[in-house]
């Protein structure tokens, strides 16, 4: 499919990038699970992501069959959700210290290679429930986006490939035998109304 064709149908290319996103979801599905796999029966906490990227799959699948009913206004509700997800992921994976954990992530630019910084081994990475609020927003501007509709993209593409094309003089020779006759059809209606 061109460039064209996706763009002249705006639903099918809001739909192709919110499958990306929810493909995106399943790999976060199956990654969350292995790395959880210690924790998931000390905390509740690590079933969250589990449960939220289940749930957006089953319903992704339901909400593209009916994308015209309702579906794209569910999904984006439900991307909306991540953002929420995403920084509940934050506040659990630095143990209520945000602010304090992304300084540590961001100190470890100034380490020298093999230094931990005072981090940890087997520590959750502090920064990875982010990528929640990253497929978040692709998935609400996607499901956002309006688009002109199909007849008005292509009105457009008419007109600019007749602004482009330089008038012919075969064209310009039909427009003045279509005048003419006009001419000439009104000078015989005088005519025979006079006489």
């Amino acid at each position: 499919m061109t460039r064209e064709q996706l763009m002249s149908k705006p639903a099918t290319l809001s739909k192709l990038i919110v499958i990306s996103l929810l493909g995106a979801l399943s790999l976060l599905l199956v990654e969350i699970r292995f790395e959880h796999r210690e924790v998931l029966g000390e905390a509740w906490q690590s079933w969250i992501p589990l449960l939220y990227c289940g749930a957006m799959l089953a319903l992704g699948a339901a909400a593209l069959t009916r994308w015209h009913r309702g579906g794209r206004q569910v999904l984006q509700v439900g991307f909306a959700v991540a953002f929420l997800i995403g920084l509940l992921g934050l506040w659990f994976h630095s143990d209520g210290h945000p602010l304090s954990g992304v300084l540590q992530v961001l100190a470890a630019w100034t380490l020298r290679p093999g230094a931990n910084g005072g981090i940890k081994l087997g520590s959750p990475p502090v920064l990875a429930p982010l990528a929640f609020v990253g497929l978040g927003s692709m998935g609400v501007l996607a499901c956002s986006w309006r688009f002109p509709a199909e007849q008005t993209v292509q009105s457009l593409d008419s007109a600019r490939d007749m602004h482009s094309e330089a008038p012919s003089k075969a064209g310009l020779s039909t427009v003045s035998s279509r005048a003419l006759k006009r001419l000439g059809r009104s000078k015989d209606d005088r005519h025979s109304m006079k006489q």
